[in-house]
């Protein structure tokens, strides 16, 4: 990759630009505030320049709602080859790109699972993305190129790129991240919860948020996903109050609809007791012994040494696919010297060997390295 246009100067935006920057990307910035843009090339990030021509690849740091719009209006101007963004759902721009008539082919839907402290190009950091997952939704029209561009570019930035539907993607980011964000969001309007013990002890439980205004924007645009896992939650939290109201006094039972408030006023504490305690322990014991996550599949991992070079990585994964090959994860082991380092190539392990026979005839280092189940962590159940 030579080049990339960077459109919204926010902390991932400007995090992404000075990633590229490191890595030799000359890089491009453009941003309707005419502030943030001035503080994120005062960092160093970019350029405010125009690109003399269209870059490798645009990255879009807009709201979700300003997606589709922005797309449009820079595909029709011809500003890059290919485009991707880096909105935190990925469903409801994806379908209102198509609505727009957006050239799918060249758009790659983006999100980064980076958790930046606070917004804006100041809280940036060159390795803000390193190490961290970075969820790519590409659909059947998406093309080989544009998929290969922004493969590289995730690379690039130092983060492994994990390729997952965009429903998919947004039902794991509704019951991992943004559930908890308006759970803890509405427990903080308890005022026991502003008392100073409150403020001991554990860690914040609330992930890191810049603005309450784009949680918004995040929560609407992912409401489907969000009130499937509310429902779920509420019914939990219906069947562990009717589990405790047996222990609790008798001022502090909420009424849960469980008794007519006649028979269960006449048994005693102990006749209460032990059917609640034993239902209790059940609905305990029902997340206990709950299964550790199964692994996502068997893959056969296939290293191959990658030179540093324009291009060459996307010229790996073209070959790859010619294999008929899909790539199911890729991690990237930065090497000393004039290599990029080894990429490793998740694959079905039926298909290891013979994509690390067909790349060597292809002249490249390749080697099967192993063949083993892979669990994902929360954030890499987007595998």
């Amino acid at each position: 990759m030579r080049s990339a246009l960077i459109v919204g100067t926010g902390c991932v935006g400007t995090s992404v630009a000075l990633a590229l920057r490191a890595a030799g990307v000359t890089v491009h910035l453009a941003d309707g505030d005419r502030n943030a843009l001035r503080v994120a090339v005062s960092l160093g990030a970019g350029s405010a320049a125009p690109p003399a021509a269209p870059p490798d690849v645009a990255v879009l740091d807009v709201p979700p709602d300003d997606v589709a719009p922005t797309l449009g209006r820079l595909q029709k101007t011809g500003a890059a080859r290919s485009y991707t963004d880096v909105a935190g759902i990925k469903l409801r721009p994806q379908r209102e790109a198509l609505r727009a008539s957006c050239d799918m082919t060249r758009y790659v839907g983006g999100h980064p699972m980076a958790e930046p402290e606070h917004a804006g190009a100041l809280a940036a950091r060159e390795d803000l993305l390193r190490d961290r997952p970075w969820a790519l939704t590409p659909t059947e029209a998406t093309g080989t190129r544009a998929l290969n561009d922004v493969l590289e570019l995730v690379t690039l930035c130092g983060a492994t790129p994990v390729l997952v539907d965009a429903a998919r993607h947004d039902d794991i980011v509704a019951r991992t991240i943004q559930l908890p964000y308006l759970l803890q969001e509405l427990m903080s309007e308890d005022a026991t919860a502003r008392h100073p013990l409150a403020d001991r002890g554990l860690p914040p439980a609330r992930p890191a948020s810049p603005a309450p205004e784009p949680w918004g924007a995040l929560l609407a645009g992912n409401a489907d996903a969000v009130l499937r896992h509310l429902g779920a939650l509420d019914a939990g939290i219906h069947e562990a109050m009717a589990a405790l109201e047996p222990f609790a006094s008798a001022e502090a039972r909420p009424r849960t609809g469980t008794g007519t408030g006649t028979e269960a006023e006449t048994e005693t504490d102990a006749e209460r007791a032990a059917p609640a305690l034993r239902r209790l322990h059940a609905l305990l014991a029902r997340g206990a012994e709950r299964p550790a996550p199964t692994p996502v599949r068997a893959v056969g991992t296939v290293a191959v040494a990658v030179r540093d070079a324009p291009g060459e990585l996307a010229r790996l994964f073209a070959d790859v696919a010619a294999e008929g090959v899909s790539v199911r994860d890729v991690a990237i082991e930065h090497g000393p010297d004039h290599l990029l380092g080894t990429a490793e190539l998740l694959v079905g392990p039926a298909r290891a060997a013979e994509l690390a026979a067909a790349l060597r005839a292809r002249g490249w280092p390749a080697r099967l390295a192993r063949s083993a189940p892979v669990r994902p962590d929360p954030l890499k159940e987007l595998t």
